[in-house]
């Protein structure tokens, strides 16, 4: 029996793929349907989870690509620490709408209310959130001409806000074929700059300590109100 959240979403899959030429025109609506509600079943189940990390950044600024490793962690609904041990030691912290960033190396931290961003963030890790979230953000095509072999599935999501598409016109987002859980995810700018998040070792529903959304920061730490640790998922940032 078709719910109302799979026949809104199958339309709007059939009206994406209609207006769609050549490589869209290929897809089947029904596959990427079917593929869509197995991803929402493993989402569903996600209370807690956590991953290790691997980013690549390119910039045609940059002779060399930046490469960062790291961990991350959330916790449903509004919870997530990101943290870099790799090439700097970093943390930072989403939690009931504040963001607190801490650069240990630089005596740095920031914070900010992020209430009115809140959502658009965590729709951009992709991890936890449900078709029906990410949907909110993005039009979400199957990419018919990705290598099965691979063990993964290639969603294409175009942004529906015309001022993120003008920056991130697409996010190619992999899905494991086994578990449905996100395996990398890229960011690309118009201007062809890249971020790729890869994530290894992850675990659904761990038991996460109650204080590790808390960052400590010591005394002698200047405390700015900005957040330049959010554009780390922004492929024009360099930082």
């Amino acid at each position: 029996m078709m719910t109302w959240r799979r026949l809104g979403r199958t339309l709007g899959v059939l009206l994406a793929t209609a207006s769609c030429a050549g490589l869209c025109a290929s897809t089947s609506a029904a596959e990427l349907d079917e593929i869509l509600d197995r991803f929402d079943d493993v989402q569903g189940s996600i209370s807690t989870l956590s991953a290790a990390f691997t980013e690549t950044t390119t910039n045609q600024l940059l002779i060399d690509p930046i490469s960062a490793e790291g961990q991350f962690f959330m916790t449903k609904p509004d919870s997530i620490r990101w943290e870099y041990s790799i090439p700097e030691e970093m943390r930072f912290v989403i939690f009931q709408d504040q963001y607190t960033g801490y650069f240990p190396a630089q005596k740095r931290a920031e914070k900010r209310n992020i209430h009115r961003w809140s959502e658009q963030i965590f729709r951009f890790f992709g991890l936890g959130q449900g078709t029906t979230e990410l949907m909110k953000f993005y039009d979400i095509t199957l990419d018919g001409t990705h290598d099965s072999s691979t063990g993964t599935y290639l969603l294409l999501l175009e942004p529906r806000k015309r001022r993120v598409r003008k920056r991130i016109p697409e996010v190619r987002f992999w899905l494991d074929k086994d578990t449905y859980l996100p395996a990398k995810v890229e960011y690309r700018s118009k201007s062809g700059n890249t971020r790729v998040v890869e994530f290894h070792e992850i675990r659904l529903n761990p038991d996460l300590a109650a204080n590790l959304y808390h960052v400590e920061i010591p005394s002698d730490v200047q405390v700015s109100s900005g957040f330049s640790g959010l554009p780390s998922f922004n492929p024009d940032s360099t930082q």
